[in-house]
């Protein structure tokens, strides 16, 4: 099957108080075309940075020194490696031309963006463009999908848009500035300018922040719709595993930068099937949550990954030595499902 996303070794560094820090570490994912795949992981993961990056839309620094990329086939990462020299290890060294990089990522995916793979962010009312109002922003979005639209047809549809994404008084909010919307309205704008261009990728990250739960269910609604009717890939980034277990076919987690478990949801989200500890502690933490059960004390925080070994070990009751200075690949510990931990590598699986 086609891969809508594809993927391959992506490692990025980033500039902290301390110096650089690793926060992604050789990176696999395939997201087929069709259907919908989620991506899972608690704040700080590395989610947001894997997406943006292969997006063309972060510009740190250094931000990604190696790795391949795909979007609906279009090598984004291709022809890079000269802005980047790249060396791993004890000795490490980075030397990037960040702003070559950037003028050619920008390059690869200019066709893409905006048309064939758009974007629903996750704090839109920081990232909606300030200056025109909302339903000139509609009638762009729609004028790029369909170039041959008139600003007539534009304008008709763009209210169309704004009231299936469940808005009251559409004229009035079409005139609206992006500052003059509250945080769920922004949302569902966002959502709006994002589906109207009838994208064949669809990247929603955290599409539902910030709706009540009546509006949560109608949204998620129109996501499931984009998939099954409009014939959109769906890559949903969430820390809601719910709407994931409802949309999605497959899943990943993201733990501390590295990939530790992905397979069919149905698996991956199961308390009973998951292969990995960090998924185990996730399931355990919604759990507690739906129960109203009391916080268990002060979190403990993930490894760093620039210390080597598995990102979890700091949590987890079962880590040994290998697990400090080693970190497992993700193998297929069933078919179809990979797990990338030392205990679902042993005679057994996983406790």
């Amino acid at each position: 099957m086609t891969a809508a996303v594809e993927v391959r070794g992506v490692t990025a560094f980033l500039e902290g108080p301390s110096g650089l820090r690793r926060v992604l570490d050789r990176v696999g994912l395939r997201v087929p075309e069709g259907g919908a795949f989620a991506l899972l992981g608690e704040s700080g993961s590395g989610k947001t940075l894997l997406l943006h990056s292969v997006l063309g839309l972060h510009p740190g620094v250094p931000g990604v020194v190696a790795g391949d990329a795909s979007l609906l086939g279009v090598d984004v990462f291709g022809g890079l490696g000269g802005h980047v020299e790249f060396q791993d290890g004890p000795g490490l060294s980075i030397r990037k031309d960040v702003a070559g990089w950037n003028r050619g990522l920008r390059r690869s995916v200019a066709g893409l963006l905006g048309r064939a793979v758009t974007l629903v962010p996750q704090d839109p009312l920081t990232t909606l463009p300030p200056f025109y109002p909302v339903g000139q922003l509609l009638e762009a979005a729609l004028r790029s999908g369909r170039p041959g639209l008139t600003r007539a047809e534009a304008a008709r549809l763009a209210l169309g848009w704004l009231g299936r994404v469940h808005m009251y008084g559409v004229d009035e909010v079409a005139r609206l500035y992006p500052h003059e919307l509250s945080g769920g309205m922004a949302q569902r704008v966002a959502l709006a300018l994002a589906l109207a261009p009838g994208p064949r990728l669809l990247v929603a990250d955290e599409p539902t922040t910030g709706l009540d739960a009546t509006l949560r269910v109608r949204i998620l609604e129109l996501l499931a719709s984009a998939v099954d009717q409009g014939g959109a890939t769906l890559l949903l980034v969430t820390h809601d595993m719910e709407a994931a277990r409802l949309l999605a076919r497959d899943a990943a987690i993201l733990c501390a930068g590295r990939i530790v478990e992905a397979g069919p949801v149905a698996v991956v989200l199961s308390p009973a099937a998951a292969g990995h500890p960090y998924s185990r502690f996730l399931l355990d933490a919604e759990r507690r949550l739906g129960e109203g059960a009391p916080d268990e004390g002060e979190e403990v925080p993930l490894g760093p990954l620039a210390a080597g070994g598995c990102g979890y070990r700091c949590r987890c009751a079962r880590a040994a030595a290998r697990c400090e200075s080693e970190a497992p690949e993700l193998v297929e510990w069933e078919p179809g499902h990979l797990v990338a931990c030392w205990e679902a590598q042993r005679p057994g699986g996983p406790p």
